[in-house]
């Protein structure tokens, strides 16, 4: 039998600790801690996958899958524009690898009972620095956008569920317009 590998460990401990303790705001900042170590490890986050997504328009590359379909991303926010505020179908727990990241949470206002319409508010903005950690809730709390700060930021994304598993919901606060698209295939 070969030797865990640092991803495996981390899938490891992270999902023993939803499993043990649930997915809450005392277990993502537990999570939080192992990705800072991820974050560190230079043969896990190294530069060639840093350069290839400033090299490409991909935005994000998954770096692999837990056992019970959590998912771990490396994401890079440009600094020219915001993110759309958008939604994963997952809580999920960030850790800025490098550059700053301004992470904006949003609450719906709304019912969802208008089909194409939500009303969105503002509940929290974060600047994050390197090593720094946020989360956000699950489902329909998931609501989000981010931006790199200066220079575009690189970022550890730990998900409860793939992201790329459901249509993800795109909104447009100052239109009140939301639009259900299709996320990204994974490659098979």
């Amino acid at each position: 039998m070969e030797p865990a590998t640092g991803l495996e460990q981390f899938f490891d401990a992270a999902e023993r600790l939803v499993a043990d303790h649930g997915a809450n705001p005392a277990t993502f900042a537990r999570i939080g801690n192992l990705l800072r170590i991820v974050a560190a490890d230079g043969t896990l986050i190294d530069e060639s996958r840093l350069d290839a997504l400033h090299q490409s328009s991909a935005q994000a590359t998954i770096l692999g899958h837990g056992p019970t379909g959590s998912t771990l991303m490396l994401g890079r926010f440009s600094a020219e524009a915001p993110t759309p505020v958008h939604n994963h179908n997952s809580w999920g727990v960030i850790c800025v690898v490098r550059g700053r990241d301004r992470h904006t949470l949003w609450r719906r206002q709304d019912d969802g009972s208008r089909v194409g319409q939500a009303q969105l508010q503002i509940i929290e903005t974060r600047e994050l620095a390197p090593g720094d950690v946020a989360w956000f809730p699950d489902v329909p709390a998931d609501i989000h956008s981010q931006q790199g700060i200066g220079e575009a930021a690189w970022e550890l994304v730990y998900f409860g569920r793939d992201p790329n598993e459901r249509p993800r919901l795109y909104f447009d606060p100052d239109t009140g317009r939301v639009e259900e698209r299709a996320a990204v295939q994974r490659p098979a």
